[in-house]
């Protein structure tokens, strides 16, 4: 349980941070040239960096003693 956690939240993660730096690094897209661009890389960042964060919340669960 413990590592798949590790994995997912990871992966989670790293998805998570590699559309947020994709709103930075591509040229030429604009809010007003394309709203699709912008609302879907911040929809992923949010869902992926939701789910890491929810790995982590559960694997601290899952390590605690006497929880």
């Amino acid at each position: 349980m413990k590592a798949y956690l590790l994995v997912t939240g990871s992966l989670f993660g790293l998805v998570g941070a590699a559309h947020l730096l994709r709103l930075f690094l591509e040229p030429g897209h604009t809010l007003s040239s394309d709203p699709w661009f912008f609302g879907g890389n911040v929809a992923l960042f949010v869902l992926g960096g939701g789910v890491a964060a929810w790995a982590v919340r559960l694997l601290r669960e899952f390590r605690a003693p006497g929880a």
